[in-house]
């Protein structure tokens, strides 16, 4: 776990603010010292982190790519070495490239927390960054001779709450120089491990400067997750729409090369017409096209297993992509006619060439 032994020592609060109907950004509210937090909220703040990141199919280790002063990890790099006193003023640089990351009206405002310590058996600095969304709630405390009830706005960091994006940057050594090797990782209640991408992109890239590494087991899930999608939506024929899923389960699973490239793919099973806006699709999805891919399928064995198909919302047809691509069992669509239907519309024949063994 990369939060062992983690120990807090600065903690510096500042607050941004949702754009509203000007495009300009709002300036944020910057926190003029140090928090001074009594052991029990400091052992609730250490946790919050801890549980996050041992959720660990939300939080994801990224690849830095802005790494100059004006930087996330350009700022990281001055805090860790600056005087308490001068931690407040440099932290508003943090406060200022949250706010001017968050481009789009509909991305909520915050509280920011900036904070340094140590962390590992080595001890290693760290400086951490959690943006912190604001709730509502009731709480009930002992007033004099009776219980009251009370209603809080702006409450932060609960424990039921998943509405906050951490991150931390942890140095490469234990005396941080200016080319210490740094490693980034981010905790994101959005991220699910079939689906790393759905992280905020306007957290982990606008803000931190981050992108998703570059490693074979996330890049070949997500190929496969992107094609499905344009295929799902640029391929009107239903017969085509087919065959480019079954290619595509034969084309990450079978194929035994130990790379691939978008490229192969589309040149051997798309249409002309369909190659350039796949790797238009691809690109805006900031998807390599450019490189080669590492295979790994560790994380994907549960996906390539069975092949599923639906018919409206009452049935669903599962089988696995070895019987489709040997013909054992064949999916067809024929008008409804020639299957001595009552109407002239289309419906879908099963053949399967093996005789029932079970009946559930």
């Amino acid at each position: 776990m990369i939060v062992e032994n983690l120990s807090i020592n600065r903690v510096v609060m500042h607050e941004v603010f949702q754009r509203k109907d000007s495009p300009k950004i709002v300036p944020p509210s910057y926190g003029k010292e140090l928090e001074t937090l009594d052991a029990k909220a400091l052992s609730h703040f250490g946790r919050r982190i801890t549980d996050a990141f041992s959720a660990q199919s939300k939080s994801i280790e990224m690849q830095i790519v802005k790494t100059d002063d004006a930087s996330v990890i350009g700022v990281a790099r001055r805090l860790v070495l600056a005087a308490d006193n001068d931690f407040p003023t440099i932290s508003n640089h943090v406060a200022d490239a949250l706010a001017d990351a968050q481009k789009s009206r509909g991305i909520p405002g915050g509280m920011l927390l900036v904070f340094d310590g140590k962390v590992g058996s080595d001890e290693k600095p760290f400086v951490g960054v959690i943006k912190a969304e604001m709730q509502s709630g009731f709480q009930r405390r002992q007033d004099m001779a009776k219980v009251v009830t009370e209603f809080l706005e702006n409450i932060f960091l609960t424990p039921a709450t998943r509405l906050y994006k951490l991150s931390l940057f942890i140095s490469g050594d234990e005396i941080v120089t200016n080319d210490t090797q740094w490693r980034c990782f981010v905790f994101d209640s959005n991220i699910t491990s079939a689906r790393p991408e759905n992280a905020a992109v306007y957290f982990y890239d606008g803000f931190l400067g981050c992108t998703f590494p570059e490693n074979g087991k996330y890049e070949t899930a997500k190929f496969f997750d992107l094609t499905k999608e344009f295929v799902r939506s640029s391929v009107k024929d239903r017969d085509l729409r087919r065959d480019l899923s079954d290619a595509l389960f034969a084309f990450v699973k079978v194929d035994q090369t130990p790379t691939f490239t978008s490229q192969q793919f589309g040149e051997t099973y798309l249409p002309p017409e369909l190659r350039d806006p796949f790797n238009k699709f691809l690109e805006s999805k900031k998807f390599p096209t450019n490189r080669a891919v590492v295979r790994d399928l560790s994380e994907m064995s549960g996906r390539l297993r069975r092949r599923k198909y639906k018919f409206g919302p009452d049935i669903e047809f599962s089988v696995s992509p070895d019987a489709i691509r040997d013909g054992t069992a064949t999916i067809e669509d024929l008008p409804a006619e020639d299957l001595a239907g009552g109407e002239a519309r289309i419906w879908t024949r099963i053949t399967i060439r093996r005789p029932v063994t079970e009946q559930l």
